[in-house]
C-alpha cells in the first residue's frame, strides 16, 4: 500500500499548480482553494525555525519537502492512517499531504528531526514526540500541546516505543517525554540526540542513544517526563524570523495591517477561505493589564474576525492550561484586560473576499491605569 501510495502523490504532483520555495515545492487544488502570496514563504520559514532550533543551518536540513494542498487527494491516502494529512516518502523526498493549507504537525515530521514516517521503522512514539513539540496554534488553527502530569512507568515506556501505529499512541504523553529531556538538557544536546537516533527501531536503540547522549537510562527517561508538572513550550511561531514588531512606547500600541489581499506576500491561508497575518509584539518585561479591542471599518462583516495570542517565554510555561489569549472583532464577545508582558506572537484572522481581498481587524493595546499611575494629590 504504500508504495502505491506514493506513486499516487507523485502523480498528482505534475497536475496541480506548483509554487517553488526555499525548501518546499508546494501544489494546491486551484480549482478549491486560491494560493495566498504568503504561505509558501511562511511553509520555508518554518522549516528553517525547527532546523535552527536545533543549530543547523537552511542547507543541512536536508531534501526539500512537496507539500499537496489537495483535499481529495489527502482525504483518500491518509485516511488510511485515520486522518485527513499524513506525510509519506516519495523519492526519499519527504511529501506532505493536507487538506490543511499549512499543517505543521505534518512539515515537522517530514524536516530534519522529524524522521519521516513509520514505513522507515523509526519508532512512532518519537516521531510523534517530535511532531507534536512543533505544532504551532499561531500558523494554523489549533490548541497548544501540554505536557501531561501523570506520565507513563518505565515498562509503558519500553512499549509504547515499540508501537508501531501512531494511532494507538497518546500524543499528549510522547510530547511530555520530548519536552522533559529539551527542557533538561537543552536544543543542543537534543540534536545530538536526533542525529544518534538515526536507524533506531526499538526501544533498545533508543535506550541506547540516552545513554550515549544524555547518560541516563530509559526508566531514568521516564521519571524525568513525570516529574514535570502541567506545562507549555513556545509556540513554534516564536522562532520565526522577520515578523512585523510592534513596540510598546507608552502610549496605546495599534496593531494594524490595511489594504491587504491574498496574492500579497505577508498573508497566508488558513483555510480554503480563511486568511491570516503573523506578527509579533515587545511590551515590557513587567507584567501589566491591557484592554484589547479590535475595530473594523463600518459594513464589514465581524463574524470571522479574530486575534490570536500567545507570549513567547523562552521557557516553559508552568501551571497554565490555556497559554493564549484569543479576542474577536465582534463586541458581543469581546474580552477583558489581559495579562501580558514580554514577547508576544500571534496571527490576525479572516475570510477572504471573492476577489482575493482580505479585511483584518485594527487592534489598539492599552495599559491599564493603576493607582502608582495617578498622580500624588497635593
Amino acid at each position: 500500500m504504500s508504495i502505491a501510495v506514493v506513486g499516487v502523490a507523485c502523480c498528482h504532483c505534475t497536475e496541480l499548480p506548483t509554487e517553488v520555495g526555499e525548501h518546499v515545492g508546494y501544489h494546491w487544488d486551484d480549482s478549491e482553494a486560491r494560493l495566498c502570496g504568503g504561505t509558501v514563504p511562511t511553509v520555508d520559514r518554518f522549516l528553517e525555525a525547527v532546523g535552527g532550533y536545533y543549530g543547523w543551518a537552511p542547507d543541512e536540513l536536508g531534501p526539500g519537502v512537496e507539500y499537496l494542498w489537495y483535499e481529495e487527494l489527502a482525504v483518500n491516502t491518509c485516511s488510511w492512517f485515520g486522518s485527513f494529512s499524513c506525510q509519506i516518502s516519495n523519492m526519499n523526498r519527504p511529501t506532505v499531504l493536507s487538506d490543511d493549507p499549512i499543517n505543521t504537525h505534518e512539515l515537522a515530521h517530514a524536516s530534519r528531526g522529524g524522521h519521516g514516517p513509520k514505513l522507515l521503522g523509526y519508532p512512532a512514539f518519537i516521531n510523534e514526540a517530535f511532531a507534536s513539540r512543533w505544532s504551532s496554534a499561531v500558523i494554523e488553527y489549533g490548541q497548544p500541546f501540554l505536557t501531561s502530569p501523570e506520565f507513563l512507568s518505565a515498562a509503558e515506556l519500553r512499549a509504547a516505543l515499540e508501537v508501531t501505529n501512531p494511532n494507538k499512541l497518546d500524543y499528549g504523553l510522547a510530547f511530555t517525554w520530548w519536552v522533559a529531556l529539551e527542557s533538561t538538557y537543552g536544543p543542543n544536546k537534543m540534536a545530538e540526540f536526533i542525529v544518534e537516533l538515526d536507524g533506531v527501531t526499538s526501544a533498545t536503540g533508543v535506550e541506547r542513544a540516552l545513554r550515549r547522549v544524555f547518560g541516563i537510562s530509559l526508566a531514568e527517561s521516564a521519571a524525568l517526563a513525570e516529574s514535570l508538572p502541567l506545562a507549555s513550550v513556545d509556540d513554534p511561531a516564536c522562532e520565526l524570523d522577520g515578523l512585523p514588531t510592534f513596540t510598546w512606547t507608552g502610549r496605546p500600541l495599534v496593531v494594524e495591517r490595511s489594504d491587504a489581499h491574498c496574492d500579497d506576500g505577508d498573508i497566508m491561508n488558513m483555510g480554503h477561505d480563511h486568511t491570516g497575518w503573523l506578527f509579533a509584539l515587545e511590551l515590557p518585561d513587567t507584567r501589566s493589564d491591557y484592554y484589547v479591542n479590535l475595530t473594523l471599518p463600518p459594513g464589514v462583516d465581524p463574524a470571522t474576525k479574530a486575534m490570536y495570542l500567545v507570549e513567547c517565554h523562552g521557557e516553559l510555561e508552568f501551571g497554565n492550561p490555556f497559554p493564549y489569549n484569543v479576542a474577536f472583532a465582534d463586541t458581543k464577545v469581546q474580552s477583558g484586560p489581559w495579562r501580558l508582558r514580554g514577547r508576544q506572537v500571534g496571527h490576525l484572522s479572516t475570510d477572504m473576499n471573492p476577489d482575493g481581498a482580505v479585511v483584518l481587524p485594527r487592534v489598539v493595546f492599552e495599559r491599564v491605569l493603576t493607582d502608582a499611575d495617578r498622580p500624588m494629590p497635593p
